[in-house]
């Protein structure tokens, strides 16, 4: 018995990518066989987007990925409208992969002067490095804390248009702060350890789908009186390492689900591990080119917003984000 539950767990891993869908499938593994574990249903399945809906996820998450509008909540909402709210969270991270290599192309300079200045020892350089890393500790400790629950909100559109809400209070509160639009000729002031440390701890806060990481992390600054253009530039610096720690353990997930024989093996000796590889993905070209929209479409974004932010006109992302969660719990 033991040998047909692992053949069918494997059969259903190897034919997965053959589909666009294949829907959950449940083996009901007894308990003699578990070792004194009591039966368990393994769920596997696999969905993969049409080329056509990869390019509009794609072009969603690089536009909402740097604007102040929640790229995680756009994505929940657009799998929700593509009716692809089963999906699991692989698809998502790797088109925000996507997005963070077009921060390497607006911000090369930015970051090829601090990582030399840092191999030369230089004072300035090490502090704007410190000040990420020390941003990026609560980030993680956030995330990695809170992991579940926070993937649990990905399957919940309302409370991703509740966030929506939040973002646009946020939005439009921050032209009140010290560097808002309402003072312009405020240049504010410096970075310290504590600035960097609060506005780690609210792109952790932003984890939470529908609230705007650089929406949060850039109010959070300039209420903290720090300069808009730097706020800005430290904002999306801020993210090379949450989405790139998020995007390496995806992909080793993903690899480490990847043989069937280690999947059908796990199935009998921890059940729960086993389900974990329902929503480790797979890369396939409608995924690539979706990574592409998204990486095209997220230079153009993060190149505006800058624009609009150093105007003064950053709040007025608001009125959107309000719309689309008012919007969003009176027709979903």
């Amino acid at each position: 018995m033991r040998h047909e539950v692992a053949r069918k767990l494997a059969l259903s891993y190897e034919l997965a990518p053959k589909a666009r869908l294949l829907k959950p499938q449940r083996h009901e593994v007894p308990c003699s066989n578990l070792r004194g574990r009591s039966p368990s249903p393994l769920p596997i399945y696999y969905i993969y987007p049409t080329m056509f809906e990869s390019i509009i996820l794609g072009l969603l998450q690089g536009l909402a990925e740097f604007l102040p509008i929640s790229s995680s909540g756009h994505l929940v909402l657009g799998h929700e409208l593509l009716g692809m709210n089963e999906a699991g969270m692989f698809f998502d991270i790797m088109l925000h992969a996507g997005t963070l290599l077009s921060i390497f192309v607006v911000f090369h300079k930015k970051i090829t002067d601090i990582i030399v200045g840092c191999l030369r020892r230089d004072k300035n350089q090490l502090r704007e490095a410190g000040y990420i890393i020390l941003a990026s500790i609560p980030t993680a400790l956030i995330g990695l804390g809170f992991k579940d629950a926070l993937e649990g909100l990905f399957e919940n559109p309302r409370a991703v248009c509740v966030a929506e809400l939040f973002t646009g209070l946020l939005l439009f509160t921050s032209q009140w702060g010290p560097t808002g639009a309402k003072h312009p000729d405020n240049e504010g002031v410096k970075m310290n350890w504590w600035r960097a440390l609060v506005t780690g701890i609210v792109q952790g806060i932003a984890c939470i789908p529908g609230i705007s990481r650089s929406g949060s992390t850039i109010s959070a600054m300039m209420f903290m009186g720090v300069n808009r253009k730097y706020a800005g530039e430290f904002s999306f610096l801020m993210s090379i390492p949450a989405v790139g720690g998020a995007a390496l353990l995806d992909v080793i997930k993903w690899a480490k689900c990847q043989s069937a024989e280690k999947v059908a093996q796990m199935a009998l000796e921890n059940p729960e591990k086993a389900a974990q590889c329902a929503d480790a993905g797979n890369f396939t070209p409608e995924l690539l080119v979706g990574m592409l929209v998204s990486f095209i479409f997220g230079i153009i974004a993060l190149k505006w917003l800058m624009t609009f932010l150093q105007k003064g006109k950053f709040q007025h992302f608001a009125w959107y984000v309000w719309a689309v969660g008012i919007l969003g719990l009176i027709f979903i």
